[in-house]
Formats: C-alpha cells, structure tokens, sequence
C-alpha cells in the first residue's frame, strides 16, 4: 500500500477548486492569502471548509516559496502521495505479537511528527495513527525529519481520536498519555501488551476529552530545571521502554 512520499503543489484559483471538489482526499493543505475577497477564493475557502479540509493563511512571499512562482493567484495546496492504512488493516496484519501504536493529537511542527515516525520505526511500532484535519500535512519536511522512516511506517488516519481510543480499548488495547502531573512512574507501567501511546500537540498537550478515555497517564521525571520535555523525546523515551520490556 505505501509509496514514497513527496510533496506536490497545485496552485492557481481554478486549479486548486477543481482539485478539491474532485480528489479531495489528496489534499494536506491549503494556503491563501490573507486578503481572501475575490470570489474565487471565496468559493475555495467555503468548499474546504465544507470538506473539512486543513487551510492557513500565508504571506506572498511564503505562497511564492511554495508555489515555486508568482502567478499562484493568491492559493497553494499541498498534495502528499503517502498512503495511508486503516486501523483495521494494521490490527488484521500486526508487526508485533501484541501491536504498539502510537496516536499523535494535532502536531503542528512537522519535525516533531517526523522525528516521531523515525523512532516509531526505530521502535518497531505497528503504525502512527493521525488525526484528520489537525496538525501539520505529511509533507517534505516530515518526510526529511523521519530521515527515510516514512517509507517503511504505516501510517493512518483517522476522523475522530476519541472513537478510535474507545475502538481500541474495545479490542483489549491499553491506552496511556504522558503527563506531568501522573502518578504513576512511566517505568511502573506495563507495556509488553496492545498498547496505544497517545501524544498531545505542542503546547497545550492531550485534550481533556481525550485524556478521560486513556487507561493511565503516566509522569516521566524531570530532574533539570525545564518544566517540560518535547514530544518528540517524550515519544521516545516511551516507545524505548515499551521495547525494552518487550525485549526483556
């Protein structure tokens, strides 16, 4: 199913509407202007926000750079040519006996969700599930921060985070977020089962709605002077003791 990753851009008003309205499960992203009055782009705003397409505003000098040209008229989107996997196809083929996943919630720096998807892979993970319509677009810069992974993780998309952790608890999966605050040492926990590792987005972290359908948090100890760790070592520092139990 999967294919090498590369970033595609369709520019120009007619070109990206009739992208959109025809093959709009291609779509990562799409960028206006921040002046968005011609009717045109209008139209394009209306029919992704319809779709529930990903979009953000960019400078003429941001849309020139991705455009690769002047004559964008003011809208790029983003095309990524990765394929993705649904949850039942990674849970009918497992990588591991008991399959490792891990859930990323609206990461917005793609060097997080590639360097992410380069441990994952490092790790042995079954898959690195997504959520539809947040976070950034699977694109160059994630495909060159996971250094070659993307080729080799499955990744998935799914429309709703909260249906799939109840879908996944259903199927005997334990589900743990990482916080601060927890309790529970990540070193305490058990690991060597279905396990779904859900991360939150920079910032502002897991959902409460989300953290309500996670089995445990779990407090990864900081002794330095940072309050906090980036997500993406805290995604490894989970995936490496996942493995390391696994292994033991």
């Amino acid at each position: 199913m999967q294919t090498e990753q590369s970033e595609h851009v369709v520019y120009g008003r007619n070109a990206v509407l009739e992208l959109i309205q025809k093959k709009p499960e291609s779509v990562e992203k799409i960028y206006f202007q921040f002046n968005t009055a011609h009717p045109k782009l209008k139209e394009i705003v209306i029919t992704a926000r319809r779709l529930k397409l990903v979009t953000g505003k960019a400078r003429l000098d941001k849309l020139n750079q991705i455009a690769g040209t002047t004559k964008h008229q003011g809208v790029c989107a983003l095309i990524s040519t990765v394929s993705f996997y649904s949850l039942d196809d990674i849970l009918s083929a497992p990588r591991n006996t008991f399959p490792l996943l891990v859930v990323l919630q609206g990461l917005e720096d793609p060097h997080n969700v590639g360097a992410i998807i380069r441990t994952a892979e490092a790790a042995a993970a079954d898959a690195v599930v997504l959520i539809e319509g947040r976070g950034a677009p699977v694109n160059a810069a994630v495909h060159k921060a996971s250094a070659g992974a993307l080729s080799h993780m499955r990744l998935c998309k799914v429309k709703s985070l909260v249906r799939t952790l109840e879908y996944l608890r259903e199927r005997n999966f334990r589900v743990y977020a990482a916080d601060m605050d927890a309790e529970l040492n990540y070193t305490e926990t058990d690991l060597k089962g279905p396990t779904v590792l859900v991360l939150g987005a920079e910032g502002s972290g897991l959902s409460l709605e989300a953290m309500k359908h996670c089995d445990s948090t779990v407090r990864i100890p900081v002794a330095g002077c940072v309050e906090s760790l980036n997500v993406s070592v805290t995604a490894g520092i989970l995936l490496y003791e996942a493995m390391r139990q696994r292994l033991s």
